[in-house]
């Protein structure tokens, strides 16, 4: 009677857990979470703060830079014609402020406009100093004048244009360096592309399609670029990581092949692995409307934790006998990441639901469904055990590295420390920025308004006190209509005081009709797609790129906010690994409460302290070598203790098929994370480097405890 009740409860579990899953399944078919593929997302929060931030990084990321370089101005020309007219108009934006295209509207309103120099000298009266650097321009042979001279014969209006143009704007001409010529094509893939990572790929590939076609001896293209960078590290990542899982695949065959003689055994643990990871991606889409790249990675690798419940049940062959262990393995691990929820970081708090979900998945694909099987299992007995000298030596050495290396521990949260790019990158960026003399450091002005013109007042009331430092604003382009009405009586009070002296070559007619134009109310405005999506991150709100500005504080000053975006990128993943690093204290003792309450409290450390002392060994041994822990350092403690934890539990069982199993999980995984460890993103080489030594560790110290009836329950 008893297990014919049991039998109906499984049952009844299975069909639960079936239609669960299909209701959830056809709830995320039908509102899918998208990918996100910007690693600012995964440790900025969605306040407003962090938004302007993340916005002003995702302007300036999507930029490509198309410099061709010849020794032939005209065919350096032809081909940078070719390229403009080759590319994906639908998918590519000319990022090119053209003053061309307004200068016949700017010259319908040119006493309406002066350049920050010159209202910056006409306020303080140097008439003088006005006077003199016109006459300079208006004697200098490359001289030139956009309007005749009695219409502005201080040239107040060509100064103004020339104001425009920085080299920052997107706008080369032919440029002559060191001997050779240059064009240098800005483009910025649109708005909507740059969200789609598989569409932005496809275009950057054509493009450096077209880089290789139209390249020859005479003539060299180079890309420059974050989206370039991230095609050509995307791209290496994938054939390496696709390299990696065939290898791991072709272990793991090979592998069950020795110790079971029957590889059909791979079959369910690699549907089950799927399985865990889809359940994850379902829940994980259900909780939050991205789910961030980031989150695969992790999870999806702490989830190989869940190979040890197929081999522990394909050795054993009875669910019965490993229930406990597979249970509390499950419990510990999902409790230790359910303390991630608190940690306010959007990252960890989808780590946690992905890596939860995926695992009490498979614990109930293995408890409920594996009894159905029939597999003919037969397996060797390795039963590797390490002798008691060995264990003393293992753990004086572990823990002395450990410890000492913790003194020599640096960390590092640029974000350019995590990727190293090839050498014709770093070569193409830096022969950008010889050419362009664009190595400045580019910052950024926050300026908020009511309405269009008291923002544009704003920043005016910002650019006129930045001195010397270069920078481009919008209200560069488009004045307030105050300060338009402003310009034109500085103009006049200009002619008044040294209009007869200076302009000898104008009749007196022409003088006198200078002298008596009026002020006028009408006023220059731009079309919104001209310049104000340029600059506006909202209605209300607009930036200033601010190039090497030696006092950031005039910002502060002048009512704007400062963002150094590199700056704030760097403190926000510090502020992410800190926040890992205090999660770390609270989930080791919730552990070890769990712990002591299903073990006696000795049987707990036992159990705990293989992951304690690898999570520090790794860190410890990479800081004697020299190297600069960062925030994937971090998070690749917690896949540590996972795993560790999981190696531990299932040799307390006592149970002569589990240490087999934890020698078989353990093989497989450092081997698919020692691969990890030679891809060429440092990234995804850095995690491969620390989790094998930490893995490693974790198993080797699991073999120096014994545990023998030391359980609170049998």
């Amino acid at each position: 009677m008893i297990l014919q009740n049991a039998n109906s409860m499984e049952k009844f579990l299975r069909f639960l857990f079936i239609i669960l899953f299909l209701i959830a399944g056809i709830f995320v078919i039908f509102h899918p979470a998208k990918t996100e593929t910007n690693i600012l997302n995964a440790v900025f929060s969605n306040s407003q703060e962090d938004k302007i931030v993340v916005d002003l990084s995702g302007r300036y990321s999507s930029i490509i830079n198309v410099m061709v370089e010849g020794e032939d101005a005209e065919k350096v020309g032809e081909i940078s014609e070719k390229i403009s007219q080759k590319i994906n108009q639908n998918f590519f934006t000319k990022k090119d402020i053209n003053v061309q295209n307004f200068l016949e509207k700017y010259k319908k309103y040119q006493n309406n406009l002066l350049s920050v120099k010159n209202i910056n000298l006409l306020e303080k009266e140097q008439y003088e100093e006005v006077a003199s650097e016109s006459l300079e321009a208006l004697y200098n042979p490359l001289g030139f004048s956009l309007v005749p001279l009695e219409e502005d014969p201080f040239m107040l209006f060509t100064d103004y244009v020339k104001s425009l143009s920085t080299n920052s704007n997107g706008d080369f001409s032919l440029i002559n360096y060191n001997g050779k010529y240059y064009t240098i094509t800005t483009l910025e893939i649109n708005h909507d592309n740059a969200l789609s990572p598989s569409v932005a790929n496809k275009e950057i590939k054509n493009l450096i399609k077209i880089q290789k076609k139209l390249s020859s001896k005479d003539v060299k293209i180079y890309l420059t670029g974050s989206s370039v960078h991230s095609y050509y590290a995307s791209s290496r990542s994938m054939f390496e990581i696709n390299l990696i899982c065939l290898f791991s695949v072709l272990f793991l065959l090979a592998l069950f092949k020795y110790y079971f003689t029957n590889i059909k055994l791979v079959i369910p643990a690699i549907i089950t692995l799927g399985f865990g990871m889809l359940c994850g991606y379902i829940i994980a889409s259900i909780f939050f409307k991205s789910i961030h790249v980031l989150t695969f990675v992790f999870s999806t690798t702490l989830i190989g934790i869940c190979i040890d419940y197929t081999l522990h049940y394909f050795i054993e062959k009875d669910i019965n006998k490993i229930f406990k262990s597979l249970t509390v393995s499950m419990f510990t691990t999902v409790s230790a990441f359910a303390v991630l929820m608190l940690s306010g970081v959007e990252l960890l708090k989808q780590i946690s639901v992905f890596t939860m979900t995926g695992l009490f998945s498979v614990y109930c694909i293995v408890n409920l469904f594996y009894p159905l099987l029939k597999f003919d299992v037969d397996s060797k007995n390795i039963n590797f055990e390490m002798p008691q000298k060995m264990r003393k030596i293992l753990i004086f050495i572990v823990a002395i590295l450990a410890f000492c290396g913790l003194f020599f521990v640096k960390f590092n949260d640029d974000i350019r420390a995590m990727y190293v790019p090839s050498k014709n990158l770093l070569k193409a960026e830096k022969l950008f920025k010889e050419v362009t003399g664009s190595g400045e450091k580019t910052t950024f002005a926050v300026v908020k308004g009511n309405d269009l013109q008291t923002l544009l007042e704003n920043e005016e009331k910002l650019t006129h006190n930045l001195n010397d430092s270069e920078f481009q604003a919008m209200s560069k382009y488009i004045p307030s209509k105050k300060q338009q009405k402003e310009n034109q009586i500085l103009r006049k009070n200009l002619y008044k005081n040294s209009l007869k002296n200076y302009a000898t070559f104008l009749s007196q007619n022409q003088i006198e009709k200078l002298l008596n134009s009026k002020i006028s109310e009408d006023y220059l405005s731009v079309d919104e797609n001209d310049i104000l999506s340029e600059f506006l991150l909202d209605k209300n709100t607009s930036f200033v790129v601010l190039y090497d500005i030696k006092n950031p504080e005039i910002v502060k000053k002048n009512g704007a906010d400062y963002i150094d975006v590199q700056k704030n990128i760097s403190d926000r993943i510090q502020k992410c690994r800190n926040n890992c690093l205090v999660m770390l204290l609270p989930i080791l003792a919730v552990l070890l409460i769990i712990l002591s309450c299903i073990y006696k409290f000795k049987t707990a450390v036992k159990i705990l302290t293989p992951s304690l002392l690898a999570s520090t060994f790794s860190v410890g041994i990479l800081s004697l070598c020299g190297v600069e822990i960062n925030l994937f350092h971090i998070l690749a403690i917690f896949l540590i203790i996972g795993f560790g934890l999981d190696y531990s539990v299932f040799r307390a069982s006592g149970l002569n098929g589990s240490k087999d199993a934890v020698l078989l999980s353990c093989l497989t995984t450092i081997f698919s994370f020692l691969l990890l460890s030679f891809t060429g993103f440092k990234l995804i080489s850095s995690l491969g480097i620390i989790l094998t030594i930490g893995l490693a560790i974790s198993y080797l110290t699991s073999l120096v405890f014994e545990y023998k009836n030391e359980e609170k329950f049998s």
